[in-house]
């Protein structure tokens, strides 16, 4: 009776651990496939790990560089992110950690990925063809510049949530999707907040599809507290945000933020042919819906309703998109506009067309012909995934001299960030080039005084951005745009490093006199009446006599 019993549970179980063996298999698939053309790609470069690991090692140890404005900022939404991450990067160094960090964040994207694919109907040769054209595009989404799969940064995490609960909700286990989005929230606010709100237009809409009352009240209530204790620790910084009053000064901090930071994400007057790819991604999408619907075999199975399901959260989220375009021309200080109305929409068009396409085209094959496209694609993406393996091969070489060139670093800029780290006072200031050199807090270990990429995510700190950045461009007026111009920031960037790269002697005095700082870090031919308290073949540092005695 015994021996029966124990055979019966064994018939049961061995199939569900083969089944959870090819699940994790095939996840680790998908993550080893992004990981080849991400993992190695620009670490500490010209990605926001630039700007965010180095707050987050400040954050779990503030006597690092105890004197650096914008590295002691208050964490407001990141603060999830880095309780976590400082502790990584204090312990294993900023490369380990955005490597190990990345790594965690494509594991996360690969798992709703996946399950998304499976709700789909798509095995795994045909996902990882969905996710080939989703990545091929270097934004990944459609207009706005908006990512999934990059660097370590907390909007990444808050993705990988965003996914998961896709897919459960696709799958209608609306609570734990609920859940999901709020863990996506607690990473990113806005990440997880437009999410849940285009979760709960979609929501809404089948309920009242399916004609549902009571029953949907009792389970928004449910879905709604489920939600607000997965995002707890989003709610402080919101609560902040909403209840600190707005700074006085000749600017707004959210026109700032939107047009003259984050143009190309936030202000589609200044968007141009970047509209094109979007327009055809919607084609796209509405003709692989239509060719879906066409299928009448398919119309009363759990994968047909999550195709069309997958469509619609997709019309869903770019609801705020629409609204932002409308918007736009009638928002000219950003009120509406800094709150990145076209943020999912812009990444959802792309995903969901490269699914959906995939979904369509696989629906039109009879079985003969679908295993020869099977095999077709695993022959295209054996090549891709070689000669993807060569250049992460070379990444791997260039990463182990790490800080190069891939980190924006010559060996000439190298050398001024040790010989500042290893010859100045901790407590020192140095004024460096306002859009050169993102890297040099994190390299030489010293205060500087702003940086263009290095923004600030309070009022108040965006207008001491604006300011610093204002002085540091001498009397040139970086921010100046002609009648009818739309805000470029590669405008801006060209005239503030023009101006710095102009400023006079006494300009630079006055620099070092209202921020306390001792040295002017510039490029050699930048040649100014002060002590040199060190140069090289590119760049020079220069000081006061006092900064000369203490060196002494």
């Amino acid at each position: 009776m015994r021996l029966e019993l124990i055979k019966k549970l064994d018939s049961r179980i061995n199939p569900q651990i083969i089944q959870l063996g090819g699940i994790g298999l095939q996840i680790i698939v998908l993550t080893a496939f992004l990981s080849l053309k991400f993992l190695l790609n620009n670490n500490m470069g010209n990605v926001n790990e630039v700007d965010v690991l180095p707050l987050a090692r400040q954050y779990a140890d503030p006597t690092w560089i105890p004197h650096d404005w914008y590295l002691n900022q208050p964490p407001g939404y990141r603060f999830l992110f880095q309780s976590i991450v400082g502790k990584l990067v204090t312990a294993w160094g900023f490369l380990a950690a955005s490597i190990i960090g990345r790594l965690v964040c494509y594991c996360l994207v690969a798992t709703g990925l996946f399950l998304i694919g499976r709700r789909l109907g798509l095995n795994l040769v045909f996902l990882l063809l969905s996710v080939l054209l989703f990545i091929i595009n270097p934004y990944q989404g459609a207009i706005a510049q908006e990512w999934i799969v990059g660097g370590l940064e907390t909007k990444a995490i808050a993705y990988g949530f965003v996914l998961v609960g896709i897919s459960w909700m696709l799958g209608g286990r609306y609570i734990l999707a609920a859940f999901m989005f709020g863990a996506a929230t607690s990473f990113h606010v806005l990440v997880g907040g437009w999410t849940c709100l285009a979760g709960l237009g979609w929501w809404a809409l089948k309920q009242l599809h399916h004609g549902r009352g009571v029953g949907s009240i009792r389970q928004l209530a449910a879905l709604a507290a489920t939600y607000v204790i997965a995002s707890a620790f989003a709610i402080p910084p919101v609560l902040h945000h909403l209840s600190v009053s707005k700074p006085t000064g000749s600017i707004n901090a959210s026109y700032i933020y939107v047009f003259l930071r984050l143009p190309h994400h936030l202000n589609p007057l200044s968007w141009g042919i970047e509209w094109l790819p979007g327009f055809l991604y919607l084609l796209i999408l509405g003709v692989s819906v239509v060719m879906i619907r066409r299928q009448p075999k398919a119309k009363d199975s759990s994968v047909y309703d999550a195709r069309l399901g997958l469509a619609g959260f997709t019309l869903m989220a770019l609801v705020p998109f629409v609204l932002g375009v409308l918007i736009a021309p009638f928002d000219a200080q950003g009120q509406w506009l800094q709150y990145y109305p076209f943020r999912l929409g812009d990444v959802m068009l792309t995903l969901s067309t490269c699914l959906l396409f995939i979904c369509a085209l696989k629906q039109l094959l009879p079985p003969k012909a679908e295993r020869a496209a099977i095999a077709l694609s695993l022959v295209l993406l054996t090549s891709l995934a070689t000669i993807q393996a060569t250049e992460f091969q070379e990444q791997l070489t260039k990463i182990r001299q790490f800080p190069s060139q891939t980190q924006k670093s010559s060996l000439a800029w190298e050398e001024i960030c040790f010989w500042i780290r290893q010859n100045t006072p901790k407590e020192a200031r140095v004024i460096s080039p306002p859009v050169e050199f993102v890297n040099f807090s994190w390299l030489s270990e010293r205060a500087t005084i702003a940086k263009y990429k290095l923004l600030p995510q309070n009022k108040a700190g965006l207008l001491d951005w604006y300011e610093r950045l204002d002085d540091l461009s001498g009397d040139t007026n970086p921010w100046q745009l002609e009648p009818g111009e739309q805000p470029k920031k590669s405008k801006f960037r060209a005239a503030l490093t023009n101006g710095y790269n102009h400023l006079g002697t006494e300009q630079v005095k006055a620099l070092m006199d209202k921020y306390q700082a001792n040295y002017f870090v510039t490029r050699s031919a930048h040649q100014l009446d002060l002590p040199i308290a060190y140069q090289n073949s590119e760049h020079i540092l220069y000081t006061v006599s006092d900064a000369i005695a203490l060196l002494k």
